[in-house]
């Protein structure tokens, strides 16, 4: 190699070593992030700002509206610091920004805070489907190296700002997808921005993330829907704690779960395979009275409820 050439590549290695640092330098300070802008205000996204508000009085919060209604409720919300009603004014000199939209939304509205936000700017995400949304990232070379995916497992089958609480995080999971071209820096300053809404975090693919939360989030919620749908009329008048346990999240919002399993359909398909089959079996058992295998099966179950894993 000649001496040119080594010349460039040291150079490459001493530029990526500057950047690196100039992002740990920037999210170190007690101030940052100095100005946060949430894209999509409902339940997690006014949770994420009371959140940071409660952390550091003095960031300054803005939120994005798509309409003049909403960014009066917004600004009546007392909870921002500016709305705005365009992309490009909400992003602008912000530290981070917060995607809270519906998840079919979510990509295309990284890129366009990424096209509108200083080069520091971290951009992640609240959404409940990471495989696709992380896909299309990738392919975005405006947003690819900035954006950590993050899913905070925490809600309410409520939506709107209404309901949104400065300790809806606090110690609970919040899941880190980053895609493929995100480099450590980012990991770690979206590890100290989500830190500051109280959550737990932990790392993981986007596709084992999505195959999960199928299993553990998605799925029950259509079975909650389902126990909800098929209880006849004559019954529902009976219906006690236990029906309305079950049944609580089947009254979240049909749009944003119809986008949900939109969005992660096949795993989606994949678990609800798992659980024909495993019907199948508790027919199976039912039919043929055996009072032994059911009540194993069902001692199997609450021994999967009484104890959760510890990590």
């Amino acid at each position: 190699m000649s001496q040119g050439g080594r010349w460039l590549i040291a150079a490459a290695k001493m530029a990526r070593r500057m950047k690196k640092q100039r992002l740990i330098e920037n999210s170190s300070s007690p101030q940052w992030p100095a100005r946060v802008a949430v894209l999509g205000v409902g339940l997690l996204g006014g949770s994420v700002a009371k959140s940071l508000r409660r952390a550091n009085p003095d960031t300054h919060l803005v939120a994005w509206a798509r309409s003049g209604a909403k960014a009066s409720t917004l600004a009546e919300s007392g909870i921002f610091n500016h709305v705005c009603e365009s992309i490009e004014q909400s992003v602008d000199q912000c530290d981070v920004v917060v995607v809270a939209s519906p998840v079919s939304h979510i990509a295309s509205l990284v890129h366009e805070a990424a096209v509108h936000s200083p080069n520091h700017c971290l951009i992640t995400d609240v959404g409940s489907t990471k495989l696709r949304i992380a896909e299309a990232v990738d392919e975005d070379p405006a947003a690819c190296d900035r954006f950590v995916a993050a899913h905070p497992i925490a809600g309410s089958e409520k939506t709107g700002i209404e309901h949104a609480q400065e300790d809806l995080f606090d110690q609970k999971l919040i899941l880190l997808t980053p895609g493929s071209r995100v480099t450590t820096p980012w990991i770690e300053k979206a590890t100290l921005f989500w830190r500051l809404t109280g959550g737990i975090i932990r790392e993981m693919t986007p596709k084992d993330h999505d195959t999960h939360l199928a299993a553990i989030s998605h799925v029950p919620h259509l079975v909650s829907s389902l126990v909800a749908k098929v209880a006849p009329r004559a019954a529902r008048g009976l219906a006690g704690s236990g029906w309305n346990d079950i049944t609580r999240v089947a009254a979240g919002d049909p749009q944003m779960w119809t986008a949900i399993c939109q969005e992660n359909r096949s795993a989606i398909s994949q678990e609800l395979q798992r659980v024909r089959e495993e019907f199948a079996r508790l027919q199976q058992i039912i039919d043929e009275a055996d009072n032994a295998q059911l009540q194993a099966w069902l001692a199997e179950a609450q021994n999967i409820k009484n104890n959760p894993p510890s990590s």
